[in-house]
């Protein structure tokens, strides 16, 4: 089955108005253009920075649709990846 990702780039700190646009777009595809037959659309939010807190408190408990994850404006260095990696 297929299904729908989409996906929000933010430049800086992840909001929760950032979230609760997400969840408005994601109720509009799975509403208006989802077919019965799909798997419901999930939301990937790329931001250079998070708060746990508010994508806790801003998502419903058993949020399966919405993902918020950070991302690096720089590569991290050699010795670095390698400790990433190892953990």
């Amino acid at each position: 089955m297929r299904c729908f990702v989409l996906v929000d780039l933010k430049i800086g700190e992840l909001k929760h108005q950032d979230i609760g646009q997400m969840q408005m777009y994601v109720n509009y595809f799975d509403r208006e253009v989802k077919l019965e037959d799909e798997n419901k659309t999930i939301g990937i939010i790329l931001c250079q920075d998070k708060s746990e807190s508010v994508v806790k408190y801003t998502l419903p408990q058993n949020n399966e649709q919405i993902f918020a994850s950070k991302y690096l404006t720089v590569l991290p260095s050699e010795k670095d990846l390698i400790k990433i990696i190892e953990n």
